[in-house]
C-alpha cells in the first residue's frame, strides 16, 4: 500500500477489512469507555464527556440516574469539546471547543438552568484558555494570544457586562490559578520550559507582580503557583528546589502584606513526585496525589494545617482528583484492567476515622464483548543502557509468554518529551497483547515522574542520548529472550512519533519496523513552523534555530538513508504542533529512495485523533502493518 488522505465516513475510504487474529477486533477495543471530566454538583447533577456517537460532547445525568445512565446531551459541536468548569455557585458553566483539532480553542456558556449555549470568546486568529473562576463566581479569568501570537496573556471577563479587561501583558506563556476572596489579588504563573518556570501573585488594580517562587530568578526552577488557603494568608506552590523532586511547599502572608519563607507541609512525601493538589470550596480540606515509579498515591489533609486524614483503600494504579464537594472527595482510578472509575469518597467529620467504602459514580457505558479482567497487567522493569544510566519501563507480555521464546513486540514511546507513560488503561496496549504481542513502555531520559535531574538529562546537545535509551529498549529484550532481532516495531506519537523514527536509525540491528504518529522528523522546520506561542518552549528543549547544524544533527530526515524498514505514517492535517510538513517529508524522502510507506493523512484532526472514526482506522491500518511486517501474515483483502 502507498499513502492516502484519509477522509470522513461515506466519503469512501474506509475498508472495514477484518484484522488478523482471533477475538473481538481492535475497534470494538477502541469504543470501550468512560465518562471523562467529571464535575459534581451539590444537588448530585453529574457533568462528564463522552463519545457514543464517535465524537467527544458534554452531557449531564441527573440526581438519583444509574450510574451508566447516558444523561442528557449539552452540546453538539462538529469537532466535538474541550474542558468544561463549573463555577463555585454551580449557576454557569464554561467550556472549550476548536474546529478540526488546530487547539485554536473558543470559549462558550452554558446556562444550567436553561441549557442556553452563547458564545464568549469566539475568534478563529485566537486561542484562548480558560484559567479560574473568581471566587463570587462573577467572572473568571483566562489568557489568550490575541495581542501577539507568540504571548498568552491574561484578562478578566465579567459575565454581567460580557466585557473582558486586560490584567497582564508581559510576553511570556502565562496563566492564572487562583483568585482571593476579595477579587483583588490573583495567583499567576510564567512557564518559560518544563525546568524553567516563576510563580507570582499579581495585583489585580496596580498591575504589580510578586515573585513568589521557591528560588530567585538567577536559579532557574520549576515553580507553579497553587491556590489560596487560610483565608488568603497563605499560598501554595509547586517547585523542584532542591533534591529536584516536584515538591509542595506554602508560604504565609506577613503583617506587612509580602511573603514569608518556604515551608514544607509534608516533608515525609518529599522523595515522590506531586501528581496534583484539589481543595473544596470552602478550603478546609485538600488532597494531594504523589508519582510512585508510575503508580499514584492519595494523601487527605485537613486545611490550612495540612494534618494527614486516613485515606480509603484503592486499587493500585492510577489517581487523580476529581473534585472535592464539601465532605465528598471524588477521584478516579485506573490501572491497565480497569478504565478510569469516578469514585466518591464521604470524609469523616471525625479525623482520626475511616470513612465507609468508595462508592463508584461513574461506570462503563459501552456494550463491546470483550471482559476487562482477562487484561494483563504489567511488569515495571528496569534496564540499563549504553551509558549505565537505568531506564524504568513497563513489559506487558500475552498469557504464555516467557524468556527464550521470542515473540513480535511493540515498543510505544510517549510524547512530551516531558511526559511518562504509567500503568493505566490502554485498550491499544491491551489489543495488541491480545494477539500475541508484546508491548514495552519505556520512560527513557527527559521523562518527567522521576526528578529534575533525570527529565533534563536529554536537553539540548543531550538529545540523542534518549534516542540511545530507546535502541538499548530492544537490546534488552533480544538479549532477555523476549523477542529477536526484526520482530521489533518502534511506536510513538508526537515526540514519541520522532523516537520511533530515530531508534529504527539508531538501533537499525533490532528493529524491524516503526509507526510514527505527529512526529517530528525535521528540527528546523519543526520549529521554523509551529505555532508562534511554542516555538520558545520547544527552543528550550531541543535547541535554538541559531544553532542549525545541531538541530540537523539529530533530525531523522537527515539520516534517512539510514532507514531501512517499513514505516507507517499518520498525521493530522491542522496540527498546530507538529505541522503536517514533517510527515510529507518523511514520505517523499522515503519514496524517492525507494521505500514504500504507508501515510495516512486525516482532514480533520490536528496534532492526534480525536473523532473514534478516525482512530478505527489508523488502528486497523496500523495493525494490519504489524501483522505483516512482524508476523509476516498478509492483511485479509477488503
Amino acid at each position: 500500500m502507498s499513502s492516502f488522505i484519509a477522509f470522513p465516513a461515506g466519503a469512501g475510504s474506509r475498508t472495514d477489512a477484518p484484522t488478523v487474529g482471533s477475538g473481538p477486533g481492535i475497534a470494538s477495543f477502541l469504543k470501550i469507555r468512560t465518562p471523562g471530566g467529571i464535575e459534581m454538583t451539590s444537588d448530585g447533577s453529574v457533568y462528564f464527556l463522552d463519545f457514543p456517537d464517535g465524537v467527544t460532547q458534554l452531557y449531564r445525568r441527573a440526581p438519583g440516574d444509574p450510574i451508566n445512565a447516558q444523561g442528557k446531551r449539552l452540546t453538539d459541536f462538529k469537532d466535538g469539546v474541550g474542558g468544561f468548569q463549573v463555577s463555585p455557585d454551580e449557576k454557569h458553566l464554561v467550556f472549550a471547543a476548536a474546529p478540526g483539532g488546530n487547539e485554536q480553542f473558543d470559549l462558550y456558556h452554558l446556562n444550567p438552568a436553561t441549557d442556553e449555549i452563547k458564545p464568549l470568546l469566539v475568534n478563529s486568529d485566537v486561542a484562548y484558555g480558560f484559567d479560574t473562576w473568581l471566587r463570587d463566581s462573577s467572572g473568571f479569568l483566562y489568557r489568550a494570544n490575541d495581542q501577539s501570537p507568540r504571548d498568552f496573556f491574561l484578562y478578566h471577563f465579567d459575565l454581567k457586562t460580557g466585557k473582558s479587561t486586560n490584567i497582564l501583558s508581559k510576553p511570556g506563556s502565562w496563566s492564572a490559578s487562583d483568585v482571593t476572596i476579595d477579587g483583588k489579588r490573583a495567583l499567576v504563573g510564567e512557564f518559560r520550559s518544563i525546568s524553567d518556570s516563576r510563580a507570582y501573585e499579581l495585583d489585580l488594580t496596580t498591575g504589580a507582580l510578586t515573585d513568589i517562587s521557591a528560588t530567585p530568578p538567577s536559579e532557574p526552577t520549576s515553580n507553579n503557583a497553587g491556590g489560596y488557603l487560610g483565608n488568603d494568608s497563605i499560598v501554595s506552590l509547586v517547585s523542584d528546589k532542591g533534591n529536584g523532586i516536584n515538591t509542595l511547599f506554602l508560604r504565609d502572608r506577613k503583617p506587612d502584606g509580602s511573603w514569608g519563607e518556604l515551608r514544607e507541609p509534608l516533608p515525609h512525601l518529599s522523595k515522590f513526585e506531586i501528581g496534583g493538589a484539589a481543595t473544596n470550596n470552602e478550603r478546609t480540606l485538600g488532597s494531594v496525589t504523589h508519582n510512585v515509579d508510575g503508580y499514584g498515591m492519595l494523601t487527605l489533609v485537613t486545611l490550612p494545617d495540612f494534618k494527614p486524614l486516613p485515606t480509603p483503600e484503592i486499587e493500585k494504579g492510577l489517581v487523580g482528583v476529581a473534585d472535592i464537594q464539601g465532605r465528598t472527595l471524588l477521584f478516579t482510578n485506573s490501572n491497565a484492567r480497569k478504565p478510569g472509575i469516578v469514585f466518591a469518597y464521604d470524609i469523616p467529620a471525625d479525623p482520626t476515622k475511616t470513612g465507609p467504602a468508595p462508592r463508584a459514580i461513574t461506570a462503563r457505558m459501552d456494550r463491546e464483548p470483550i471482559d476487562l479482567t482477562a487484561f494483563r497487567l504489567p511488569e515495571l522493569i528496569k534496564y540499563k543502557s549504553f551509558d549505565g544510566v537505568e531506564i524504568p519501563a513497563f513489559l506487558y507480555l500475552p498469557e504464555g509468554a516467557k524468556k527464550g521464546k521470542p515473540i513480535p513486540f511493540v515498543i510505544n514511546f510517549h510524547g512530551g518529551p516531558e511526559g511518562q507513560s504509567r500503568p493505566g488503561f490502554s485498550t491499544t496496549v491491551q489489543y495488541l497483547v491480545s494477539q500475541g504481542y508484546g508491548v514495552m513502555m519505556p520512560n527513557v531520559r527527559g521523562s518527567t515522574g522521576y526528578g529534575r535531574d533525570f527529565h533534563m538529562m536529554d536537553n539540548y546537545t543531550k538529545r540523542w542520548d534518549s534516542v540511545r535509551d530507546g535502541s538499548e529498549a530492544a537490546r534488552w529484550l533480544v538479549k532477555e529472550g523476549y523477542s529477536a532481532p526484526g520482530k521489533i516495531a518502534a511506536y510513538g506519537g508526537s515526540y514519541g512519533g520522532f523516537m520511533a523514527v530515530a531508534t529504527v536509525i539508531d538501533g537499525a540491528d533490532v528493529f524491524g519496523a516503526s509507526v510514527n504518529v505527529v512526529g517530528v522528523v525535521n528540527f528546523i522546520t519543526f520549529l521554523e513552523q509551529t505555532k508562534g506561542y511554542r516555538q520558545k518552549l520547544r527552543e528550550a528543549e531541543y535547541g535554538p534555530l541559531s544553532d542549525p547544524e545541531f538541530l540537523k544533527s539529530v533530525s531523522p530526515l537527515n539520516r534517512i538513508d539510514e532507514i531501512k524498514v517499513p514505516m507507517l505514517i499518520a498525521h493530522g492535517l491542522n496540527d498546530p504542533r507538529v505541522p503536517i510538513g514533517e510527515a510529507l517529508q518523511l514520505d517523499v524522502g522515503l519514496k524517492l529512495r525507494g521505500h514504500s510507506p504507508e501515510l495516512l493523512v486525516f482532514p480533520d484532526e490536528g496534532h492526534g485523533f480525536a473523532k473514534l472514526e478516525n482512530r478505527i482506522l489508523f488502528s486497523e491500518q496500523m495493525v494490519r502493518f504489524l501483522d505483516k511486517h512482524l508476523k509476516g501474515l498478509e492483511p485479509a483483502k477488503p
